[in-house]
C-alpha cells in the first residue's frame, strides 16, 4: 500500500471514528439534564420552535410518569406498616391531584436551574429529586 493511500485509509478511519464518537456522546447527552432541559423549556413555551417535539415530549414523559410512580407509591405508604416503608421512601411524593404537568415542569426546571453543576446528569434522577423536594411524603 502507498503512503498516501496509507495516509487516506488512517484519515478515514479517524473521521469514522469521530462520527461514532460524536453520536455516541450525543446520544449519553440526550438522558442528561443538559439534553432534555430545553424541551422542557419548550413544552413551558408551547413552541415548536424553542426545540424539536421529541425533546419536548420527553421532557413532559418523564415528569409525568415519575409524578405518577409517585402518586402510586403514596397510595402503598399510607396502607403498609411502619416497618414495611423503607423501600417506598425513595419513590414516596404526595403531590395534591390539582397539580399541572406544566406545574410539576417548572419545579423540575427551577430545581435543576438552582444546581447548574449537575447539568450532566440524568434528567429523571433529577426530576425525581425535584418532585421530591417539592412534595415529600407525608
Amino acid at each position: 500500500m502507498s503512503v498516501r493511500k496509507r495516509t487516506w485509509t488512517i484519515l478515514g478511519g479517524g473521521a469514522a471514528l469521530a462520527l461514532t464518537v460524536t453520536a455516541a456522546s450525543a446520544a449519553e447527552d440526550m438522558g442528561s439534564a443538559n439534553g432534555v432541559l430545553p424541551g422542557c423549556r419548550g413544552m413551558l413555551a408551547r413552541s415548536s420552535n424553542a426545540t424539536d417535539p421529541l425533546t419536548m415530549g420527553l421532557c413532559a414523559g418523564i415528569v409525568r410518569g415519575i409524578a405518577s410512580m409517585g402518586s402510586v407509591a403514596v397510595y402503598v405508604w399510607n396502607r403498609v406498616p411502619l416497618d414495611r416503608k423503607a423501600p417506598l421512601a425513595p419513590l414516596c411524593m404526595d403531590i395534591p391531584e390539582k397539580v399541572t404537568t406544566d406545574q410539576e415542569i417548572r419545579v423540575v426546571i427551577a430545581y435543576i436551574d438552582a444546581r447548574p453543576q449537575r447539568m450532566h446528569e440524568d434528567f429523571a434522577d433529577l426530576a425525581l429529586e425535584a418532585l421530591r423536594a417539592a412534595w415529600p411524603c407525608r
